[in-house]
């Protein structure tokens, strides 16, 4: 009975501690406001201008409703589309798990950086100017070109399942924040923000889009800026940072070893970042904005800056995580249970820096919307031009009009927006919204990265051998990573944390059943097998699976003649190895002069001509 007792007054201490922390005040509400309100300004001005835009141009040529709406007419600035590459690409899961990753598992995770700068190396030389050589707007119309329909009607579904799998989560996760620091319910907030979401992506098209991302981006820097600086004066000066996260072993030398199953080591970021950012980059998302700009050398610049920007986010980002352990050194809230999960401990200690000044949690949780907006809202956009480049203009045989064109597309956006909000309910059922992040979409994410190396680098695999190889990849993957689930689910496969301590906290807590202090210096490692493989190395593995699985069908069906393939779609640095027969290219180009050619995909005149001019 005591002993019920005691626990009773220590679950209400803590309880009593979480709700000093709740204090969303009035300048609170008024900076988060604001910021929403900046989105659907943006919106309405964007969708007026086109509107505008329309009424002056009475006889605009064909496709241009699809091109102002999806690509900005092609002729958007590097600034704006480098910021929008950079918000995009931070969600609030990032935002908030990153530095989540510092605190429980050390600065390990950083060299992913080195990742990403050969992924952008790798798309610089390669992506970036065959799409722009071809000048199309979906990613997957490529996959068309290289081989057929089928395979560009899997790459289209595979992106569609992993967005649609992906949204709700990016949703989810910034409205549990705000309801930590609020009260309010979640399901109150994901409708309001979704709808407004839906509203200016709706109405001004990928132009309000990146100019929403330019304002939600610099609302992440403000907000992650404060942060560190506000964090480390807080904790006493970036020398008692440094010096409790190196006495952790958290900052600490790189691990060297090669074994795939160590869940973050040098050559895990290395090897697993590169392989996973380089699909990142090929992604739907992304090519759009780049294909938003005028030619290759302006998308070449772009993503020069855009590089520089997602290298100072991330860097504040994970410096969070070391602010994080020099703040709960000595009282884990996860071992006290002050933090019921992980994704609440970055929220739980930003409410508590920043308590005493009016307005900053409103601009920290303006600041995670606002990376969860950009990434939902470039989605949503992408959505729309798949469903119309790759779903309706390949299998409708009547021409689409404008005005179906613009309806198809917003109609997507709305109802895509409206599922992701009835997804929420079944995210907040399925555990660590982090793991699900990071898993879910790996089934699709290593089999298309396959399937684009095939097409760009390897012209010897025929269409029929890709087909089968990508969807035994998926299938192997489905199978791979449920498993994974399983074991992770039932306790068999777990990895250790650094050590935390709970000897200075200055609060009751119940401590019977405390078991996740480490204060081992030598923790005894888990015995680990394939299926312990790093998740990092999920991309690695799924193309892969692809690559083999296609040579080997490609024994079958037979291998193509790399003459028969257009240069156009293979790496420019290795077109100078591939030579097209003079008679075969003389017929190619007769053909798209023509406008008959079986190969490729409808055009306008105005594209049809700058394709053939590319290819004489």
């Amino acid at each position: 009975m005591s002993e019920n007792l005691e626990s009773q007054q220590d679950d209400e201490t803590i309880e009593s501690l979480r709700d000093t922390l709740k204090h969303f005040g009035t300048a609170d509400y008024l900076v988060f406001i604001a910021m929403l309100l900046s989105c659907t300004v943006v919106g309405v001005y964007f969708g007026y201008e086109d509107y505008q835009k329309k009424k002056r141009i009475k006889n605009a040529r064909r496709g241009s409703e699809a091109m102002d709406y999806l690509v900005g007419g092609r002729n958007m600035k590097i600034f704006p589309v480098a910021m929008s590459l950079v918000a995009s690409c931070i969600s609030g899961i990032a935002l908030l798990g990153t530095s989540t990753e510092i605190y429980l598992y050390g600065y390990q995770y950083s060299f992913i950086l080195i990742g990403y700068l050969i992924a952008a190396y790798i798309l610089h030389h390669s992506v970036i100017p065959i799409f722009h050589e071809l000048q199309i707007t979906s990613a997957y119309e490529y996959l068309q070109l290289r081989f057929d329909k089928k395979v560009r009607l899997f790459g289209s579904v595979m992106f569609s399942l992993s967005t649609l799998l992906w949204m709700p989560i990016a949703i989810y996760v910034p409205a549990l924040a705000f309801s930590q620091t609020t009260g309010m319910d979640v399901h109150m907030i994901t409708p309001v923000v979704m709808f407004i979401c839906i509203f200016y992506t709706c109405l001004g098209g990928i132009k309000a889009v990146v100019w929403t991302d330019v304002i939600q981006i610099m609302i992440m820097y403000g907000t992650l800026i404060l942060i560190n600086i506000k964090g480390t004066y807080e904790a006493g000066g970036l020398a008692v940072v440094i010096e409790r996260n190196i006495e952790s072993g958290r900052l600490s030398m790189p691990d060297f070893r090669i074994d795939p199953t160590i869940r973050i080591s040098f050559w895990t970021m290395i090897i697993g970042g590169t392989f996973f950012r380089t699909y990142v980059g090929i992604n739907q998302s992304m090519i759009q904005r780049f294909m938003a700009l005028k030619n290759v050398h302006v998308a070449r610049k772009c993503q020069i800056t855009y590089i520089a920007g997602i290298f100072i986010l991330n860097l504040m980002c994970y410096y969070n995580g070391l602010l994080l352990y020099a703040s709960y050194h000595d009282c884990d809230p996860l071992t006290t249970k002050l933090a019921k999960a992980k994704d609440q401990i970055m929220p739980l200690y930003v409410m508590r820096i920043l308590k005493n000044l009016p307005g900053l949690s409103g601009l920290f949780i303006a600041g995670v919307f606002s990376a969860s907006l950009s990434s939902l809202s470039t989605a949503l956009n992408s959505f729309a031009a798949v469903v119309l480049e790759d779903f309706c203009k390949p299998y409708m045989k009547d021409e689409i009009s404008e005005k179906m064109s613009g309806i198809i597309m917003r109609a997507t956006v709305l109802i895509v927006g409206i599922i992701t909000v009835a997804l929420v309910y079944v995210v907040q059922h399925m555990g660590s919204v982090l793991q699900l992040a990071m898993t879910v979409p790996s089934i699709c994410f290593g089999p298309m990265l396959g399937v684009y190396i095939i097409g760009i680098l390897i012209p010897w695999i025929e269409k029929r051998a890709t087909l089968y190889g990508a969807l035994t990849g998926c299938t192997a993957m489905i199978a791979f990573i449920s498993k994974v689930q399983t074991e992770i689910a039932r306790g068999n496969i777990t990895y250790p944390t650094k050590p935390v301590s709970v000897e200075g906290c200055t609060y009751k807590f119940n401590a019977v059943n405390i078991t996740n202090i480490l204060h081992n210096d030598d923790p005894e490692e888990p015995e680990r097998d394939f299926f312990h493989l790093s998740f990092l190395y999920y991309t690695l593995l799924g193309s892969t699976i692809v690559i083999v699985s296609s040579v080997i069908y490609s024994f079958i069906f037979g291998f193509s003649d790399p003459s028969d393939v257009d240069l156009r779609l293979l790496a420019p640095f290795i077109r100078k190895y591939f030579e097209v027969k003079s008679d075969e290219k003389e017929q190619e180009m007769m053909k798209c002069v023509n406008g008959k050619n079986p190969q490729k995909i409808e055009y306008d005149e105005d594209e049809r001509d700058m394709a053939c001019a590319v290819l004489s």
